[in-house]
């Protein structure tokens, strides 16, 4: 059984692109809806290595890892930018969070959650931002539980 113990959380390595890569993916395959009638698999796999790459990399984002005895557990990804005339402008957005379907229920997700907020807010950011998918309520629950508050609702419609 896993237990807070038997996992680690830190930053990303260079080196584990291709693994985190398979993290996203699994992510981007969770999806239900897709609201453009979905993306060309070569596209969604290149996408994926450039963001898993740029957030690797770039000063204005982070890239944490899950790690258990196993190997990658979950990952998590954000960014910070300015957003100019608003109260708190400088906003990190959460691009993604995964935990392999075995080792959730042990706490990983909200490690890295807290993990990246301290990371965050050494950077400046004021607010964290998150969206997810409106047919997922074990996603909705999470984030509440995380104390996120739902402020906005995007919708789209396939034109025939």
């Amino acid at each position: 059984m896993l237990t807070s113990q038997t996992f680690s959380i830190r930053s990303a390595l260079e080196s584990e692109v291709e693994s985190i890569c398979l993290l996203w993916l699994k992510l981007d395959a969770s999806k239900k809806q897709q609201p453009s009638g979905g993306e060309l698999q070569d596209e969604v796999n290149q996408r994926t290595e450039n963001l898993v790459t740029h957030h690797n990399t770039s000063e204005t984002a982070i890239s944490l890892v899950a790690e258990t005895e196993n190997g990658l557990a979950g990952t998590l990804s954000a960014y910070v930018y300015e957003k100019p005339a608003v109260a708190l402008p400088k906003i990190a957005v959460l691009y993604s969070l995964w935990v392999e379907p075995d080792c959730r229920r042990h706490g990983i997700a909200s490690a890295l959650l807290q993990a990246a907020e301290t990371q965050l807010k050494t950077m400046g950011a004021q607010c964290l931002q998150v969206a997810w998918d409106s047919d997922n309520p074990t996603a909705a629950a999470f984030w509440q539980r995380e104390q996120f508050t739902a402020y906005e609702v995007i919708a789209s419609k396939t034109l025939k």
